[in-house]
């Protein structure tokens, strides 16, 4: 059965985390893996709620403006934001593929992929 969302309140590490599980949850199933694919390359992404964001996505109006971060930065349109280590965000990431794996396991490979290339390019 098909679960409605792929990050629940009791998936969080820590009650900060709201915008991990928002941004996580707002991606389409159809766009899953195209949204993903970048991450093993160091790139964030958008969707309609907010962003997942690397140090290397900021230019350097964000950077004058807001400084830089360690890690990665997941935030809400609406302002909210967390900053997160990046073993962390391989947790999440891991929790939310396997729930997307179970409801189309025909891209597994996809997805295995994915986490390899991220695991290898942040040596975790």
């Amino acid at each position: 059965m098909k679960r409605e969302y792929r990050l629940t309140d009791k998936d969080m590490l820590s009650d900060n985390h709201f915008p991990i599980k928002a941004v996580f949850n707002s991606i389409s199933d159809s766009s899953f893996v195209s949204t993903l694919k970048p991450l093993g390359d160091g790139i964030g992404f958008g969707v309609e709620y907010g962003a997942c964001i690397f140090p290397s996505d900021l230019d350097e109006y964000d950077i004058a403006t807001s400084g830089t971060f360690d890690g990665v930065q997941f935030g809400l349109h609406n302002g909210e934001d967390v900053v997160i280590d990046l073993s962390t965000f391989y947790a999440y990431l891991k929790k939310v593929c396997a729930v997307y794996v179970e409801d189309f396991p025909q891209d597994s490979e996809k997805i295995n992929e994915i986490l390899s290339k991220v695991k290898q390019r942040f040596n975790l």
